[in-house]
């Protein structure tokens, strides 16, 4: 029966492969082996013909099917990411269980959906892996992600103070985290600081310590973040957010490798290695004199740039993956995974909050979803009306009329800056009246569906 394959499959521009249980290959056509950079049929084992990244790792497919193979239920989802001509494709593979002359037989349809992200459909269990780089935590298959990779093993190797660049959520103490493990210091303490956290005193005495009676409070002497960090790594994630003060001790401390605790007279060499972080623009708050030239320059010896969630879009489906793994081993649930529409507004949602927010939608989905997968209506409302906004058909009312109704003008006024004040009551009746649809309410209140955003943070209705 598999002869009459290649006169219908070698016409099809989707991959097709058909193999037995044991993913040996016994067809394959001219578009599967494109897709899977296979030209020359060396390997007749599909779970050995997929490779991923530069480093031309193989994908153990095997694994991956094991739940759906040994079911025997013939229901297979899976989207990877394979290098294909020097470039990461965003692959999506579908299988099916059939029989063939008495016996099971697997095929496989290979469709690379890069540009067509609306084909997306994901299994958390199959999904393709990240890649784990010398057991770092991170995540990732797009090539600004591998470059930090890269990054991350020049700085372990190395004992340079490093400044890690990026927006919230994109994963900086991540990259802390991988550097001191791959380095000769991974031995030691990683000790971490979150520099915004703290006001100025309490920032100096929890970096350099301080002696029993050197202010109030100073009940005892204290060790410093900066001693616990001696031989090891310290973390100052913010580092754009301390005081003039602070970045003056702090310079002398790279400089001359030593401290003295508040109140003390004592200076104590220490060596750590300092890694900072920050999601502001030093050289901007150095040209405003909010950040000093010199300390700049010590703590950017070796930088790393964290690019953006939606910078890196072929990397959702794996972050999705993961974050579901780790909910159903949190919740006890058993989520498989989301739905096609779900992925699709995840793909074109641009990520203000990065990894960060993309971890929270999952554990959102988690508490609403009924099945085994997360649904659209599943997702937060900013991700659903976000995307779904270009396709509302034009509002049927004015908001002028709108904001006349009884029910919200009578509860409306004006605040001594002229904007409109909107308490948390009218807030809610408002989206209640919309069935809290933040587009129709936004245009009902006559304000921006940003500024709605911020109003139902302000209230906790997100």
């Amino acid at each position: 029966m598999l002869t009459s394959f290649p006169n219908l499959a070698g016409l099809l521009q989707t991959g097709v492969v058909v193999t037995n249980m044991d993913l040996d290959v016994l067809y394959i056509n001219a578009s599967a082996k494109t897709l899977l950079n296979n030209e020359s049929m060396h390997a007749n084992s599909l779970k050995h013909m997929v490779m991923l990244s530069s480093d031309h790792k193989p994908l153990a497919l095997y694994d991956c099917l094991q739940d759906s193979i040994g079911s025997q239920s013939g229901d297979f989802h899976k989207t990877v990411v394979l290098q294909r001509n020097d470039q990461a494709r965003l692959i999506f593979i579908s299988a099916r269980v059939i029989s063939l002359d008495n016996d099971s037989h697997l095929v496989f349809c290979l469709t690379d959906v890069t540009d067509e992200k609306d084909c997306l459909l994901v299994d958390s269990k199959t999904s393709g892996k990240g890649i784990s780089r010398n057991h770092t935590r991170m995540i990732g298959h797009d090539e600004r992600i591998m470059e930090v990779f890269r990054l991350i093993e020049y700085a372990a190797d190395s004992q340079a103070n490093v400044l890690i660049q990026g927006g919230s959520g994109t994963g900086k103490e991540l990259v802390a985290d991988a550097i001191h493990e791959l380095s000769e210091r991974n031995g030691k303490p990683l000790i971490k600081v979150n520099c915004s956290a703290l006001s100025e005193t309490l920032l100096e005495s929890e970096l350099f310590g301080h002696i029993k009676g050197s202010f109030t409070g100073a009940y005892k002497d204290k060790t410093g973040k900066f001693e616990l960090a001696h031989e090891g790594t310290i973390f100052l994630d913010e580092i754009g957010e301390i005081s003039p003060a602070i970045q003056v001790k702090l310079l002398r401390v790279i400089q001359e490798k030593t401290i003295e605790r508040v109140g003390g007279t004592r200076s104590i060499k220490v060596d750590m290695r300092i890694i900072a972080a920050t999601n502001k623009d030093l050289r901007e708050l150095m040209k405003k004199g909010l950040f000093r030239e010199d300390l700049f320059y010590r703590l950017n010896v070796f930088s790393i740039h964290m690019p953006a969630l939606n910078q890196r879009i072929l990397d959702i489906p794996l972050l999705v993956d993961h974050f579901i793994s780790r909910f159903n081993a949190s919740t006890g649930k058993m989520v498989k995974g989301v739905s096609r529409k779900a992925m699709l507004l995840m793909m074109q949602y641009p990520w203000p909050g990065n990894i960060r927010e993309l971890q929270n939608a999952i554990e959102h989905g988690f508490v609403l979803v009924k099945g085994n997968t997360i649904e659209l209506n599943d997702l937060p409302p900013e991700i659903r009306t976000s995307n779904l906004q270009t396709h509302l058909p034009p509002p049927t009312y004015s908001p002028k009329s709108q904001l006349q109704s009884p029910t919200v003008t009578g509860n409306l006024s004006k605040s001594k800056t002229g904007r409109l004040a909107i308490s948390k009551n009218v807030l809610r009746d408002v989206l209640d009246e919309n069935r809290w649809n933040q587009t129709q309410t936004a245009l009902s209140l006559g304000i921006s569906r940003v500024a709605l955003w911020r109003k139902m943070k302000k209230f906790e209705f997100l």
